[in-house]
């Protein structure tokens, strides 16, 4: 009987701080500029000056750049579910951009989920790893 009354407030605690370390991950995702560093396993190729692409999610919307244009669009985020919805984005047609930008595009409608490890946002799909970002 003792070993129960110890180990109970011991499992308490420890599903406490793993519950309050999740919320901490999921809020420090928000509100962050996120630079994509790979796609599909691969580091974009872009011309040289070019600035990467990057997301934020700011509020309950997506923002963001492809290479060329700006992005938009909303997300619904619960737990290590996420999701993006409406992605949008200006027009502009910038010749060795767009071909990674669509890519971006693309992957964004496929992210289920995310994991995050320290300072690196890996979005993935269908239980494989669609992109890594890193926080800047």
């Amino acid at each position: 009987m003792n070993k129960l009354a110890l180990a109970l407030p011991l499992l308490i605690a420890l599903t406490a701080n793993k519950c309050a370390q999740k919320g901490m991950d999921t809020a420090s995702l928000k509100e962050k500029k996120w630079v994509v560093e790979t796609l599909n396993g691969m580091r974009p190729e872009l011309p040289d000056g070019t600035e990467r692409p990057w997301l934020k999610l700011e509020g309950d919307r997506l923002q963001g750049f492809g290479g060329c244009n700006a992005l938009m669009g909303g997300y619904a985020m619960e737990g290590s579910k996420l999701s993006f919805s409406d992605i949008g984005s200006t027009k502009k047609y910038c010749e060795g951009v767009q071909p990674t930008e669509n890519a971006v595009k693309q992957m964004l409608g496929q992210v289920d989920s995310f994991r995050l490890d320290g300072n690196q946002l890996r979005l993935l799909g269908a239980g494989k790893e669609l992109a890594s970002l890193v926080g800047e």
